[in-house]
């Protein structure tokens, strides 16, 4: 019999971690930097920084870590948000990590901006390709591309001892790729002994009225078409889908979209994976360079991205000059800069201020409330989730037709039952069997 041990998620949002064994063959899925406490108490900021199993912020599990004598066999990361990914510097050199190349360059872009907490050293990096499997010792792993929110993210079908272990990762049905979670329904899989679920969104607050990134895309494009100044929005410039939406709505109104050199560069890279993705030639991009993030690349990378994007580059006299035609897209601090200069030389007229991500965000930080106050702007939210909704992940549950159902990644496990057929919950470091 194989063997699940959910190290953490059942009863927490972010900190995923999933080991799966069979006789002494073990791997783990997901190696996440925890977001908050189990129950959803906010989690301490010195644990954080100094993990340890000790503090319960790395999982306990023997053989993992730099330390340790290598125990596990490998690594599987579904995609690159820290609440997966953030703890993989802890790991023994060793061990083996596997990830989609999407997944690899966003980690790699990370680390060339990034402050040092923020980056993930791995030194035995492997990647695999969306629906080819990989084995390993009796397992056979294959990745299935999800839609999500973090780019190029993976879901995975775990086969070994006979038996098919699906682990969702985190996923929706109303971004970019939508048609992903259509083609599990057109083409089902078969005899799924257990699915292992997401439920981000189960008894959150992640409505935000609009349905999918295609209403986002209209959204914004309603609230450019009627700026007459400006336009500040703060999305996160690792959310492709949202930047991709961007991008598409200044388009449509032939506005001027700013973005600092991380959201550019990063762009660059996953046209590795995703050619179609911006910039394209004689488009509407323009770049404004932060001193940091020109060091970062400098110090890094070399100056010649610098000098070879150039003509990209937006001065602060040429933003003031077509403010009416800008959509800035930048960090808070480097948008406030340019905001006091915009309004030293006039006040605004209607200039939206669009926040673009979680709601959540908001009750931990008042900055951006500050810079609305304090330009006596209005703030807007369009955002749409990057998990799943009820709807979608009752389409999930039914096009998998698992004969087990555990939840992770949740605050509402309780909530399952009531939901989906045949759930199973199991406390964090709980091993059951399939």
């Amino acid at each position: 019999m194989a063997e699940i041990t959910i190290h953490r998620g059942t009863n927490a949002i972010g900190g995923s971690c999933i080991e799966i064994k069979s006789g002494k063959t073990r791997i783990i899925f997901d190696l996440g930097k925890p977001l908050m406490e189990n129950g959803g108490g906010e989690i301490d900021e010195n644990n954080l920084n100094n993990p340890s199993i000790e503090n319960k912020i790395l999982p306990n599990l023997k053989g993992l870590y730099k330390n340790d004598k290598p125990d596990i066999e490998a690594v599987f990361i579904s995609h690159a948000h820290h609440d997966h990914c953030g703890l993989l510097n802890q790991i023994n050199p060793e061990i083996p990590v596997y990830m989609s190349r999407g997944t690899r360059l966003l980690i790699e872009t990370g680390n060339v901006f990034y402050p040092e907490s923020l980056k993930v050293h791995i030194k035995n990096i492997k990647n695999f390709e969306h629906w080819k499997p990989v084995e390993i010792g009796p397992f056979k792993i294959t990745s299935y591309l999800a839609d999500h929110s973090g780019f190029d993210a993976s879901s995975f079908l775990i086969e070994v001892e006979n038996k098919k272990i699906f682990y969702s990762g985190d996923f929706r049905g109303h971004g970019r790729k939508s048609v992903l979670l259509d083609n599990f329904e057109k083409h089902p899989f078969k005899n799924i002994d257990c699915l292992i679920m997401e439920g981000t969104t189960l008894g959150n607050n992640h409505n935000t009225g609009y349905a999918s990134e295609t209403a986002i895309e209209k959204g914004l494009s309603g609230w450019f078409a009627i700026q007459t100044d400006i336009g500040f929005i703060q999305a996160a410039g690792s959310n492709i889908d949202r930047i991709v939406s961007i991008y598409r709505a200044c388009l449509k109104n032939k506005k001027i979209f700013v973005m600092d050199l991380y959201t550019y560069y990063l762009l660059t890279q996953l046209k590795q994976v995703s050619p179609s993705l911006p910039p394209h030639k004689n488009d509407n991009i323009r770049i404004y360079y932060i001193a940091g993030h020109s060091c970062a690349i400098a110090e890094n990378l070399g100056s010649s991205f610098l000098y070879e994007n150039k003509h990209r580059k937006i001065e602060l006299d040429e933003i003031i000059e077509k403010r009416e035609d800008i959509i800035l897209r930048l960090p808070l601090k480097a948008a406030d800069k340019i905001a006091q200069k915009l309004a030293a030389k006039q006040k605004f007229r209607y200039s939206p201020f669009i926040f673009s991500m979680w709601k959540g965000y908001l009750d931990n930080d008042d900055s951006y409330e500050a810079f609305c106050k304090k330009y006596s702007l209005i703030m807007h939210h369009v955002h749409v989730s990057g998990h799943a909704y009820l709807k979608d992940l009752k389409r999930f549950c039914k096009a998998l037709k698992a004969k087990k159902i555990v939840p992770v990644h949740t605050l509402h496990s309780d909530m399952f039952s009531d939901l989906f057929e045949n759930v199973y919950r199991y406390e964090d470091g709980v091993t059951f069997e399939v």
